[in-house]
């Protein structure tokens, strides 16, 4: 087969904000300043780089191409055809070798990638060199071979990986890689309408939020000189530590080093002081309205917007979110604007909004709008949507890897997960399905919550601090409720007892109760713990049911000095870390659990993905184990349930299941 990588160098420029690192690849092609002013191509033996205008058009006709990040170097191909800058070609395939990398080794970079496998460090000094330049009248002599040298190597380099390792990637995977670059080309239509009145909604709560602020509100008072000497945004680190120190509070710890931190500092002083919370909110709408206006400048003149996301953005294998709109994650609940004019912090109260609209069709009272990035997302006219989710897959997944026969064959009889865990674990013996029995009996709902919390947090290895968090995040469950204000504890040295706060006694009692019910789990992380740090000084596998192999390179234990949290001094951690894309991380025994049910789950889900995709059923994106796809009229959501409910033969026993609706706009 004849394989020939391509590859384009366009012209960028940082200081006119014109750049894929700010645009989408369509909107950057579509721009006046566009110009693709150099194409490189390999075929392993010759590497040609120059004008496209000189180019041998012919030479790529039936030919398989290879690029490194195809999607862009597709899209910029049609744009140079589109603009009769080139002809139009018939190639067999297009695949991209950063995709094949990522795969391969966790490394998406072309010079990061011919690195790790090769052992060859590549420049990107001429690319940097000719930001803001335009070919050839702005190069010297010397650069202009510099970039010439390095458009070919880049070609070359990747033409080389194709051919070494392409055979270690599945068919499968590539055809998974194609979907995706396909999603992103195809896009999503979009609510307009909507749009519009999410942009002005957004500016209004945006607004309400900076005069809760003091140094936002003072800035707006003629009167008020006491912020003058600071310089006042509504994130500014100083402003918040000066609040605080006019409050007489403690400063927050900075949200983006401990995250559990901040919530703890914001839950003990946002009662009473409300600016606290106004600074969270504000984060939260600010970047909402900024998606809007991300995805109004993204329109195409029939109201579709392309993305992209990334094919194997994980180590785990998942995709991942790219350019600015995170299709993967997108916000899980909407936005509450409150009688206030503010956005709405209490989980409780959204939760009982959200359950009030599904009784009764409508908000409650106080909620004055409601602003869902979910409903914004439409099928184009004549099509169907359709919302497929591999129901309760990780548990189901970890259930299996531990071989726990009794919750296998209660899940197999169509209990969910939480339903099999709360009879088998939690003392759950009503006959009736849990979940039915917690829509009317507030006892059973709360079990219902503490099942899923467990089963969702506590699989892999979670403390009890994280448990209270996760408790209250995946499940609306505050465990902490009860908890009393002080308990006495015993030193086990001296024998003295003292009180200490009581607060998580709740959560270590959860803990440490299912971690002795659930002793398989536990021999999971003990059996991967310890073969991983039996791999200190190597590398660490873990093959999976598909075939696929994950890998953490150079397993090393490490000293640590961190602070202890009781007294605030220095002291001493052994830790086991391994490298994952470039980065070292702390591994333990839960955590590859976790990874390790992550990368099965996501392999059931691809399976399926690539089944779908052969019936012609076009799936718009993926977002985690759920599957929007935008079928024809005939195509109903059972026929997409009964299709996602099949279990792929390389992991038989795995009771999978799918719930799938046809809904007017995507929603969960």
């Amino acid at each position: 087969m004849n394989y020939i990588s391509v590859d384009w160098e366009t012209y960028f420029s940082r200081k006119l904000k014109y750049s894929v690192r700010t645009m989408i690849v369509e909107s950057y092609a579509a721009h006046p300043l566009f110009d693709a002013y150099m194409i490189s191509v390999s075929d392993g033996k010759n590497n040609w780089a120059g004008h496209p205008r000189d180019f041998n058009w012919s030479s790529l006709e039936g030919a398989t191409l290879l690029s490194h990040n195809a999607r862009f170097d597709q899209v910029i191909y049609e744009e140079m055809v589109r603009r009769n800058l080139a002809p139009k070609i018939n190639y067999a395939a297009w695949h991209c070798t950063a995709n094949l990398s990522a795969f391969l080794c966790n490394r998406r970079a072309l010079d990061q990638a011919v690195e790790y496998l090769f052992g060859v460090k590549l420049s990107k000094e001429a690319r940097g060199n000719s930001e803001g330049k335009h070919w050839p009248q702005d190069f010297s002599s010397e650069e202009q071979k510099a970039m010439l040298e390095y458009a070919r190597s880049d070609a070359y380099w990747c033409w080389n990986l194709w051919d070494k390792f392409s055979h270690r990637w599945p068919e499968h995977e590539r055809e998974l890689s194609r979907i995706t670059m396909d999603q992103g080309k195809h896009g999503v239509q979009i609510n307009t309408e909507l749009l519009d009145t999410y942009i002005v909604q957004t500016h209004e709560l945006k607004t309400n939020t900076e005069k809760v602020l003091p140094w936002m509100a003072a800035a707006e008072d003629e009167d008020d000189a006491s912020w003058e000497e600071f310089n006042k945004k509504p994130t500014s680190t100083k402003c918040i530590a000066e609040a605080c120190r006019r409050d007489g509070i403690p400063a927050c710890p900075v949200k983006a080093d401990d995250e559990e931190a901040y919530a703890d500092w914001e839950a003990l002083y946002a009662p009473s002081h409300p600016w606290i919370y106004a600074v969270s909110s504000w984060r939260s709408v600010n970047k909402l309205y900024k998606t809007f206006l991300k995805i109004k400048s993204r329109l195409r003149p029939d109201g579709t917007m392309p993305f992209s996301l990334k094919y194997f953005g994980a180590h785990t294998g998942r995709w991942s979110g790219a350019e600015g709109i995170n299709m993967q994650n997108p916000r899980k609940r909407p936005v509450f604007c409150n009688e206030r004019g503010l956005m709405e912090v209490d989980v409780m109260r959204e939760d009982a909004a959200l359950t009030e609209r599904k009784k009764t069709g409508v908000w409650p009272g106080w909620v004055k709008f409601a602003v869902d990035f979910r409903h914004l997302i439409i099928p184009r006219p004549g099509k169907r949507m359709v919302v497929s989710d591999l129901s309760q897959i990780e548990p189901r997944v970890l259930a299996w890897l531990c071989g726990n026969k009794e919750l296998l064959a209660l899940m197999a009889s169509g209990q969910s997960p939480y339903e099999a865990h709360a009879r088998t674990t939690m003392g759950w013996v009503d006959p009736q399905p849990l979940k039915k029995a917690a829509d009317n009996d507030p006892k059973a709902a709360e079990t219902y919550k503490l099942a899923k919390a467990r089963v969702l947090a506590l699989g892999y290895q979670a403390g009890w601090e994280k448990f209270v968090v996760m408790a209250l995040d995946v499940a609306g469950l505050d465990i902490t409720k009860d908890d009393p204000e002080f308990i006495e504890v015993t030193c086990p040295i001296t024998g003295k007892t003292k009180q200490v706060s009581g607060w998580g006694t709740t959560s270590k009692k959860i803990v440490a109760e299912f971690r002795e019910q659930n002793p398989k789990i536990k021999a999971l992380w003990e059996q991967l713990d310890s073969a991983f740090k039996r791999s200190v000084g190597s590398d660490f596998t873990m093959g999976l049911p598909s075939g696929r192999v994950m890998k953490y390179d150079k397993v090393r234990c490490e000293i640590r000095i961190e602070k202890d949290k009781e007294t605030g001094k220095p002291k001493r951690r052994s830790v086991f870390t391994a490298d994952i894309g470039g980065r070292r991380k702390i591994i333990y025994g839960g955590l590859l659990t976790e990874n390790l049910t992550q990368a099965v789950a996501r392999d059931v889900f691809a399976w399926h993905i690539v089944n779908m995709a052969r019936r012609g059923w076009l799936n718009l994106f993926s977002a985690h184990d759920e599957a929007i796809l935008e079928v024809d009229a005939d195509v109903s959501a059972k026929d997409v349930e009964q299709e996602m409910s099949r279990c792929p033969e390389w992991i038989l026993g795995l009771p999978v299941a799918a719930e799938a609706k046809a809904v007017p706009h995507y929603l969960k």
